[in-house]
C-alpha cells in the first residue's frame, strides 16, 4: 500500500526531485543555509511586480537572517521592454551591481518601459558600472541564454503570471498570496518545520 502512495505521488510530480532552484550569487541575498527560500519570478515591466518590491523588503526585514532570496527573470512576452531590461539587469550582475539595478528598473520603470529601453545605459553610468563593458554584455547572447534558461524554469514550474513566490516549495502569486497565505507559511516552517 505505501509503495502505491509513492508511485502516485510521484506520478504526480511527474516524476521530478523537488524543486532545487539555482541563479548567480549576485541574484541571491541572504543567508544560503536560511530556513525560508523565496524564489521570485519577476519581470521588471510588469507594475504588480513593481507593487512587490516593498513587501518583499519587509519579508526580508521582518525574517532577517532567516531567509534566502533567489530572483528569476520571466519577461512576459505582453511586456516588450521586459526582456531586454532582464538582459541589462543580467549585465549589471556580472559587475556586481545586480540590487541596485533591480531597485532602478522598478524606480523609473514608468520611463523606460514606454521607451524602447531609453535609460539603461544611463542607469548604468549612473551606478558607476564599466559602461563599455555593460554595453558588450547587452550585445552578448550568453546573457540573453541566462534569461532563457530563467523563463524555462519558470516554464517548466507552470509560473504564468508575474511576480510568482516560492517559498520553500510552495507557490504564490502576487503580492496580496504572498502577504495574507505567504507570511503565515513562513512563520508555520519557523514553528514546525517545513
Amino acid at each position: 500500500m505505501a509503495l502505491a502512495a509513492a508511485v502516485t505521488v510521484l506520478a504526480a510530480r511527474g516524476g521530478r526531485a523537488p524543486y532545487e532552484p539555482s541563479a548567480p550569487a549576485y541574484r541571491q541575498k541572504g543567508p544560503a543555509n536560511a530556513p525560508i527560500v523565496i524564489v521570485e519570478f519577476s519581470d521588471f515591466q510588469c507594475p504588480a511586480c513593481r507593487f512587490a518590491v516593498e513587501p518583499m523588503r519587509r519579508i526580508e526585514a521582518l525574517y532577517q537572517g532567516r531567509v534566502h532570496v533567489i530572483f528569476k527573470h520571466f519577461p512576459l512576452r505582453s511586456h516588450p521592454q521586459a526582456k531586454p531590461a532582464a538582459i541589462a539587469a543580467e549585465c549589471a550582475g556580472r559587475q556586481g551591481r545586480f540590487w541596485d539595478y533591480y531597485d532602478k528598473l522598478y524606480e523609473n520603470q514608468a520611463d523606460w518601459a514606454k521607451a524602447d529601453g531609453v535609460g539603461f545605459a544611463s542607469y548604468a553610468k549612473a551606478l558607476g558600472l564599466d559602461e563599455a563593458a555593460f554595453s558588450a554584455c547587452l550585445r552578448d547572447p550568453a546573457a540573453a541564454a541566462v534569461v532563457a534558461r530563467d523563463v524555462k524554469d519558470g516554464d517548466d514550474h507552470w509560473v504564468v503570471s508575474t511576480p510568482t513566490f516560492f517559498i520553500n516549495g510552495r507557490r504564490f502569486s502576487g503580492t496580496r498570496q504572498l502577504t495574507e497565505r505567504g507570511i503565515p507559511w513562513i512563520d508555520k516552517i519557523l514553528r514546525t518545520g517545513p
